[in-house]
């Protein structure tokens, strides 16, 4: 179905002849096994291994270590168009693609040559929220403790776990010393623990460590400087909310996608003479759907863009221009929500089924607007900055 939201831009083009459009020739095998992956809890190897070779999760690594070097609002378009096809898949390539920023502060050296020595072609897996504990030894850090949330049904190449340094004196800002570590999978155990409401096929499971030294050269600071020569990453923290966006929105055009063809089939159960499709307030409240919808994904890649366009120059977006991005992407969870639950109001018992599509996307933006990027304090950051009250950054 051609939608408002099918993007014409120079930008979008530019990808089609790459990564996204090596991506579009696997979408109808995804949507086709969206049910088969949500019954197993995994997304299927075959179709991870194709989106690997279709380069989803290299594309925002930079071109000198093999990468595509998508910027954030390229990378959003890959991940929206996968999530309209299925939200779980969507949801792995936006955790393992975008979860190379929070590794930026690692020692260049490190990154270059012993991480991306080869190449760039990995899989990353992990939970950035700095749940383990580590003691400072000679040469690194001893970390164990539990993390949640470590999105993907694949084997890590690297895994990534955030911790706090027991014992450490505490940062200039008062707070305590948080790092990130990149460790090998054999040295973590993976729990099963995801049996969530939606998501369900991203196996977001907890992993644990006991006692695992880390050399110091695989640490780098939570926030600090970056060491990844493309511009994605030199934007501050909490960058990646534009591929969480894009997974909302991938699935309320999947969703209106649903509602269009359930337009032109379901006949109301007392007025059997009509299509839903025909009736007048079916139609008029179909159009403000795909125009909210529409108004989303505008607010996503014209913020995007904007702080993009300051990473580019070499330049710091400005409070406004950063509230505005990380404001939107509370906006566009919980709006995202709003407007999948009127869809399926509209759909009437027809999404309700657990064999129909429009049932499994409702339950997975519910999931995904739990996340900390769509209750993140932006918003009101971005009204005490527009009140005159200074950058509250």
């Amino acid at each position: 179905m051609t939608t408002l939201l099918d993007s014409t831009s120079s930008h979008d083009q530019e990808s089609d002849d790459g990564v996204l459009g090596r991506v579009r020739a696997h979408l109808p095998r995804i949507t086709a096994r969206s049910a088969e992956a949500e019954a197993a809890r995994a997304v299927p190897t075959e179709i991870i291994a194709a989106l690997r070779e279709a380069g989803v999760f290299r594309m925002s690594l930079p071109r000198a270590w093999g990468g595509e070097q998508l910027d954030l609002v390229q990378s959003a378009r890959v991940v929206r168009e996968v999530s309209r096809a299925d939200g779980s898949t969507g949801w792995t390539v936006q955790a393992a693609s975008m979860a190379w920023f929070f590794v930026r502060s690692l020692p260049r050296e490190t990154l270059e040559k012993e991480v991306f020595g080869e190449g760039s072609d990995l899989m990353l897996r992990g939970a950035i929220a700095p749940k383990g504990k580590a003691v400072e030894v000679e040469g690194g850090y001893r970390l164990s403790g539990r993390w949640p949330l470590a999105s993907g049904s694949f084997t890590p190449d690297w895994v990534l776990a955030g911790f706090v340094v027991e014992g450490a004196p505490p940062l200039p800002d008062g707070g305590p010393d948080m790092r990130v570590a990149l460790i090998r999978p054999e040295q973590a155990t993976f729990l099963d623990t995801w049996d969530a409401v939606g998501l369900r096929a991203t196996q977001s499971t907890d992993f644990t460590m006991d006692d695992v030294f880390v050399p110091a050269r695989f640490t780098g600071p939570l926030v600090g400087g970056n060491n990844i020569p493309a511009p994605f990453y030199g934007l501050p923290y909490t960058a990646t909310g534009a591929s969480h966006d894009a997974v909302i929105i991938g699935c309320l055009e999947g969703a209106l996608d649903d509602l269009a063809e359930l337009a032109a089939t379901k006949r109301p159960a007392f007025n059997p003479g009509v299509l839903i499709g025909e009736d007048p307030v079916f139609q008029e409240k179909f159009g403000e759907l795909h125009l909210r919808t529409a108004a989303l994904n505008a607010l996503l890649e014209q913020t995007g863009r904007v702080v993009m366009d300051r990473a580019v120059a070499g330049d710091e977006p400005t409070p406004t221009e950063w509230f505005g991005y990380t404001g939107g992407h509370q906006h566009i969870h919980h709006e995202g929500s709003r407007i999948l639950n009127e869809i399926m109001t509209l759909s009437g018992s027809s999404g309700l089924y657990s064999s129909h599509p429009m049932q499994r996307r409702w339950r997975d933006v519910r999931c995904v607007s739990q996340h900390v990027a769509g209750n993140n304090g932006s918003l009101r950051r971005l009204g005490a900055v527009l009140s005159g009250q200074g950058d509250v950054r």
